[in-house]
């Protein structure tokens, strides 16, 4: 099976969407596929740090609607064709646009996936995708919530809408890196929180948490572990930290590899971002047994079953994460319990090997030109 994979750009493959984009292709060549990633932009990461087993090739396409990238979008096409490639499959805003909009052709089938709330149509409205749904062979989304969202915004037909999970690979602490210590205290209740620094992610509320915490007695510690996106929401991070002295409790760790060789010093893994698709952070944190706080948005509640294998609240309500993280603190049994059963759950019904099968699977039905009825994948 020859496929192409286009994506907008790649500035890591450490986390999230850009870490699924690589387990997809590094697993398809692993397979015996035929695989070329297409980048329309490069970055300084992908231009000089990144390595997969497959061709790697940029369009250079800046300006989308230009006549200069709509040459390069044809040329592409025609070299697809020519090389045999039967699919694409799009990954990010511009990538979901170009490729049906110049790439599809009765011998090449199209793909796009969705991997977020909403987030896709900020600056690019959903109209934009639906008009150019009837050039798609299917939509892939890593959520129950986000093909939902994808079925009210886009009108995509129920047989084109496919959930496919985000897959998680095993973790070996033997084979991580050096893991350095991320808090001073024995005694303290350890929260982490691993996500870029920017709004969206909602980094304030868990310092806010953190200070009504402190000031009530409480010993507590929080490692923030992310790149910042955004350096005056995290100046405001830090301006707060500084105004109410709790220096000592917040520790920043910027971008990190591998993220999970920290968690077994944690107690809570939080995540409470005011939008996620399907989030690879939390899978980790209920993979290596950390019992977590999240806000009930995307697919969060898809991984968590409140009070079970961890604690949803709302956005933004920081009473309520206060309250959550204090009841796992204040009892062991019941944190061992929720962050038991959130690891059985993970190990039982994701890997990367399902996420790899069930793209196959999807590829070789559009490929053989199924012509009714739902594309079955494995959940």
């Amino acid at each position: 099976m020859k496929v192409a994979i286009l994506v907008d750009s790649l500035s890591s493959i450490a986390a999230g969407s850009e870490r699924q984009i690589y387990k997809l292709t590094e697993g398809l060549v692993e397979k015996g596929h035929d695989v070329r990633l297409i980048l329309l932009r490069h970055t300084e990461f992908s231009r000089k740090s990144l390595k997969l087993s497959c061709t790697v090739e940029c369009v250079y396409a800046h300006k989308l609607l230009s006549f200069e990238v709509t040459k390069k979008m044809l040329r592409l096409r025609a070299s697809l064709i020519n090389d045999g490639v039967g699919l694409v499959h799009a990954f990010f805003p511009d990538a979901c646009l170009l490729a049906p909009l110049y790439l599809k052709h009765p011998l090449l089938k199209i793909v796009t996936s969705r991997r977020d709330m909403g987030l896709i149509y900020q600056g690019k409205p959903a109209w934009l995708y639906r008009i150019l749904g009837f050039r798609t062979d299917a939509v892939v989304s890593n959520s129950v919530a986000v093909s939902n969202l994808v079925s009210e915004k886009e009108r995509i037909a129920e047989n084109k809408r496919i959930v496919i999970y985000n897959g998680i690979e095993p973790y070996n602490a033997e084979f991580g890196l050096k893991t350095d210590q991320l808090y001073r205290r024995e005694s303290s209740v350890k929260l982490i929180l691993v996500a870029n620094i920017k709004p969206v992610k909602r980094t304030f509320d868990s310092v806010v948490a953190l200070h009504k915490m402190v000031s009530e007695g409480k010993d507590v510690e929080l490692a923030l572990v992310g790149k910042v996106q955004d350096p005056d929401y995290a100046q405001n991070i830090k301006s707060y930290v500084e105004r109410y002295h709790l220096e000592g409790n917040v520790r920043w760790s910027g971008q990190v590899d591998e993220p999970r060789r920290f968690l077994k010093q944690a107690d809570i893994g939080l995540l409470i971002s005011e939008s996620e698709g399907f989030s690879n952070t939390l899978m980790e944190y209920l993979q290596q047994g950390l019992a977590s706080v999240a806000t009930s948005v995307g697919g969060n509640p898809e991984l968590i079953e409140n009070g079970k294998t961890g604690f949803l609240i709302d956005p933004g309500n920081t009473e309520q994460l206060v309250n959550s993280v204090e009841c796992l603190a204040q009892n062991s049994t019941l944190r061992k319990e929720v962050a038991d059963k959130g690891k059985e759950m993970i190990d039982r019904k994701f890997s990367v090997g399902a996420m790899l099968k069930n793209h196959e699977a999807l590829y070789e039905n559009i490929l053989g030109c199924t012509k009714e009825g739902r594309v079955h994948v494995e959940h």
